[in-house]
């Protein structure tokens, strides 16, 4: 009897610890780039998060992906960032009804949010009601040890697929690299660049 008992507590246990999710870290990609005066920066990107529901602009219906960021400047020098996206909505797909908007937010991002749904950003609506026809632009100087998060929602036109995306650094020049489906591209969208 008093083995069976101990095996009862040990299943409990096990079952109740079991239960308890590890803290998902959403990451989906992280890159170390490196300079040639051997400055280097590390970059995460995330994993996609939302478009439990849909944001309409003048008549025409949009879902989205929430994605965030992490700069973190590894040099012992500052680093200036600098964001671009154009205002034109991009036609990536094989679909020339299909099309994405790109935003870089100046909204703060932090890893207590990483477990929130749309990993804590709300303005979602308003963000595509004022900004939808103008370039997002985001700057920041970035300093030694130091790290910078930031979101990046983007909005989707009648195309469908799971989405993926990264910040890609060659040379100096930033590249959003954004899948969705089977279809891929490279945006040029900015630059890193180290305070010598």
């Amino acid at each position: 009897m008093r083995l069976f008992t101990i095996f009862i507590l040990a299943l409990s246990y096990l079952n109740s610890n079991g239960q308890i999710n590890p803290t998902r870290n959403w990451v989906d990609s992280e890159v170390k780039y490196t300079d040639s005066a051997g400055n280097s920066v590390m970059i995460t990107n995330s994993l996609p998060k939302g478009g439990g529901d849909y944001k309409y602009y003048n008549g025409k219906k949009y879902s989205y992906v929430i994605f965030w960021t992490r700069v973190n400047n590894q040099s012992a020098t500052q680093m200036e960032m600098a964001i671009k996206f154009p205002c034109d909505s991009l036609t990536i797909f094989k679909s020339a009804e299909s099309h994405i908007k790109i935003f870089a937010t100046k909204d703060t991002m932090t890893l207590a949010k990483i477990q929130l749904g749309d990993y804590g950003l709300t303005n979602l609506q308003s963000i595509l009601d004022v900004e939808i026809n103008q370039s997002s632009i985001l700057k920041k100087t970035i300093d030694p040890k130091e790290d910078y998060f930031f979101y990046v929602p983007v909005f989707i036109h009648e195309a469908r697929g799971t989405a993926r995306a990264a910040f890609v650094i060659t040379g100096h020049d930033l590249f959003y690299k954004i899948s969705i489906g089977s279809d891929t591209t490279f945006i040029p969208c900015g630059h890193l660049v180290f305070k010598n």
